[in-house]
């Protein structure tokens, strides 16, 4: 038995360290993977017994050893690649994997693209950390992260046990605890009905497009989102019974209108009433604007055609008719928004309408009752009066 034999160094499931054969040279790790002889190499005696470790950690979940040379880069287009399976879902909304890919690029990308996997440590993802500019930004990240590792734990990009997001913070958190964020819509940020009404005359006045009125108060009293009302189109709504199918809805990602799912891919039916709170015959307008079509077409399209931008909208539309009635502003913004729209039906539903919060959640394609309770039942909400009566 030569010297280099006496010196190897045994690890589990026939992995070995065999010294350099010369001063200055190489460690090499030498293993059996699928029937095949494979091989790596080292600088030094740590260097490979850290290879080694990290092989028969593979082996034993059978990971594939290649996945050990990967580097952050690779982590990160595994982690984005369409044809992944994430947890909980078929596959990814187009505004979520908008979102992740913005943050991996902005974010993730410079910080360990080049970093191999089994070498990243909590210092690489506290500087990714640190380069959020706000709380909410540096939120979003954590968040992507946790999914980027838990996908590379999968995987076998990253080894099961290394925690390497534990005790990582944004520079700007304090240990003190902070109340969680309340979802729940105050009656001051939702618009009376008569500056409802006031908006959507105001919009079909300075636009000459008398269906105007009609899409601020169809969505007002439907709880449809932006991008389902963008994408509605004549075969959607039965004006007999007072239905709007919406099974799709238009986003924004990389400045392209994209056709897709509703939010939480949630299809669902929702109604509007016959008359408005206002007084206005919503139904008869409904009925006008699909006389005008034909079955395909949009409800309300662009001013050259085609889905509506929420920028153009916004600059050629909303503000003026704002701007007109004198809506409330906070700063530089409205107080009042288009998705405040949803907010009023959802209150005039519950509390004018008597309609079962089950229903009311199913018609604004909540993923629970428990979403729709803590945004709107406090609004007028009178169950201390009705403890107080009930009780005395």
């Amino acid at each position: 038995m030569d010297s280099e034999d006496r010196n190897v160094l045994e690890f589990d499931l026939g992995v070995r360290v065999y010294p350099p054969k010369r001063v200055g040279g190489y460690w090499r790790v030498r293993w059996e993977e699928r029937r095949r002889p494979k091989d790596t190499s080292a600088r030094d005696q740590a260097a490979a017994i850290k290879k080694a470790q990290d092989i028969v950690e593979r082996l034993r979940r059978s990971v594939p050893t290649e996945l050990g040379r990967a580097k952050g880069a690779h982590l990160i287009g595994h982690y984005l690649d369409p044809n992944r399976r994430p947890p909980r879902v078929t596959e990814w909304s187009v505004k979520h994997r908008e979102e992740q890919t913005r943050i991996c690029e902005k974010f993730v990308l410079p910080v360990i693209a080049e970093v191999a996997c089994r070498e990243l440590t909590r210092a690489d993802f506290q500087e990714i950390i640190d380069l959020a500019s706000t709380p909410s930004v540096a939120h979003h990240i954590r968040r992507t992260l946790t999914a980027l590792m838990g996908a590379g734990v999968e995987e076998g990009y990253v080894m099961v046990g290394r925690d390497l997001l534990r005790g990582i913070r944004w520079r700007g958190e304090t240990t003190v605890e902070r109340e969680p964020a309340d979802p729940a819509v105050a009656e001051d940020e939702i618009p009376t009905v008569a500056a409802v009404h006031e908006l959507a005359a105001a919009t079909a006045a300075l636009t000459g497009a008398w269906w105007r009125e009609l899409q601020i108060l169809l969505v007002a009293y439907s709880g449809m989102r932006w991008g389902e009302q963008v994408a509605l189109t004549w075969d959607q709504v039965d004006a007999d019974r007072r239905r709007v199918r919406l099974d799709r809805q238009v986003v924004e990602a990389r400045n392209t209108l994209i056709p897709t799912l509703p939010k939480g891919r949630r299809r669902r039916i929702t109604m509007f009433p016959v008359t408005t709170p206002g007084g206005v015959a919503l139904a008869e307008l409904v009925q006008r604007r699909l006389d005008e079509l034909e079955p395909g077409e949009l409800l309300f399209p662009a001013a050259r055609g085609g889905w509506m931008r929420r920028s153009n909208y916004g600059r050629q539309v909303w503000d003026p008719a704002a701007e007109a009635v004198s809506w409330p502003k906070g700063g530089r913004n409205w107080r009042w928004t288009f998705h405040s729209l949803r907010h009023v039906f959802a209150t005039w539903a519950l509390h004018e309408a008597r309609i079962p919060i089950e229903d009311l959640s199913r018609l604004l394609g909540h993923s629970s009752t428990r979403v729709t309770q803590d945004i709107y039942v406090h609004v007028r909400d009178d169950m201390f009066d009705r403890f107080f009566e009930a009780t005395g």
